[in-house]
């Protein structure tokens, strides 16, 4: 298998899960609140807050390589910890576990398959190389989600939980057979080398993408937090029947909302992709109200298809865009830094979104945050409209590989 063709397959492996986010109705068997779960992930995403950007240094300093083999191999350790849950503490140990398999692997991954690439002389097809590996990881996590949540339904979780442990022992011994090429480690000081990184993301050039980004993510993980108990729940009225009775129908939702929709995502081409980059951070919330406003199971499906065709465009483009802006010798710090400002973000949203679940109930919060996050969208987009954000957010990449 050739050089390239390894980078795939390891990146087809990594999206590979039987289980996905209905992972959540695993916790809440175990008799775990939508508080401790929010709050267990608000801790996965402060991990990534503290850990981000010293695991990037490893990515610039020491080797991208090791640096992803770290990472997959504390994602392997978590899952074990997933298999034996019993209780928050554990949880919470599977939520820092997972922050720090996180943070050694974002960053490090794109920069080492950017950096074989150029050494390849083939950075140009940057681009269509992630599309082409997207397609191929969309039908496969679709098929692995599928058969784990009806596995989950007719065996419980733990099998396949296993099978996930298994994928993630492959990915490691996969990622030990691929050679590291290209790669100049930093000479300069850690301290000069991190505060130079912040200034290249607090720079004009970047931070408006990387902000806008960031409220996009929030838009489409506010619509998928606690979605499956969300639509879990209305599929249980309309068929009779209970929450773990719908996990197979919730495995199939799952696949045809977040999975199948994102090789359109991807594959639409640019001029559309390009359309749908420009109107996400109005989009998408709009399309989590409608998801509350009229409860229908077959409705609030076709709404999370549209929130994952857009959302996948926009966060397709701005990847590929930043790569394009950041300079080599610091990228995997600077997209670490990236990542550590959005966890935190994330972090604080999680937190606060399990709580008002509690408090208000998950329809009734799910259309108050909506709201908020569909003001911070339209003020975007006046800026964007305006001047102040037009020619910083314009994406440039399609014309350079052309």
């Amino acid at each position: 298998m050739n050089l390239l063709n390894r980078y795939r397959l390891l990146m087809v492996l990594m999206h590979t899960g039987f289980l996905g986010n209905l992972v959540v109705i695993y916790y809440l068997s175990k008799g775990l609140s939508y508080a401790q779960i929010g709050l267990a992930t608000a801790l996965t995403a402060w991990g990534i807050v503290l850990l981000e950007v010293p695991t990037g240094i490893v990515g610039d300093r020491v080797s991208r390589k090791l640096s992803v083999l770290i990472g997959l191999t504390l994602n392997a350790i978590a899952t074990l910890v997933l298999i034996f849950l019993n209780g928050f503490a554990m949880l919470l140990l599977y939520a820092l576990l997972t922050a720090l398999s996180v943070t050694f692997v974002s960053g490090s991954l794109q920069a080492w398959l950017f950096d074989t690439m150029r050494h390849l002389g083939r950075e140009r097809e940057f681009r269509e190389f992630m599309k082409g590996t997207k397609s191929l990881t969309i039908p496969v996590s679709a098929l692995t989600l599928v058969i784990g949540a009806f596995l989950a339904q007719l065996y419980g979780f733990t099998l396949p939980l296993v099978l996930s442990f298994i994928i993630e022992v492959a990915m490691i011994i996969l990622a030990l057979s691929i050679p590291e090429y290209g790669f100049e480690p930093v000479k300069e000081s850690y301290g000069k080398h991190t505060l130079g990184a912040f200034r290249e993301l607090f720079s004009g050039r970047i931070f408006p993408l990387v902000a806008v980004s960031i409220l996009v993510s929030l838009e489409t993980n506010q619509f998928r937090k606690f979605f499956e108990p969300y639509l879990g729940r209305v599929l249980a009225i309309y068929l009779g029947t209970t929450l773990t009775g719908t996990l197979g129908l919730l495995g199939i939702a799952e696949v045809t909302v977040r999975t199948l929709p994102k090789f359109i995502g991807i594959r639409i081409r640019d001029s559309w992709s390009l359309r749908l980059y420009s109107v996400a951070p109005v989009l998408v919330p709009i399309l989590t109200i409608l998801s509350v406003l009229y409860k229908n199971p077959l409705w609030i499906v076709l709404l999370g298809v549209v929130a994952t065709v857009v959302s996948t465009a926009f966060q397709f483009n701005i990847a590929i865009e930043l790569q394009h802006r950041l300079p080599s010798e610091k990228r995997a710090t600077i997209l670490s830094a990236d990542s550590m400002v959005s966890a935190l973000t994330m972090g604080s949203f999680y937190t606060v979104y399990g709580f008002a679940v509690n408090a208000l109930g998950l329809a009734k919060a799910r259309l108050v945050f909506a709201l908020g996050l569909l003001a911070l969208g339209l003020l975007v987009k006046v800026l964007e409209v305006l001047g102040p954000l037009g020619e910083v957010l314009k994406v440039g990449h399609i014309k350079r590989e052309h």
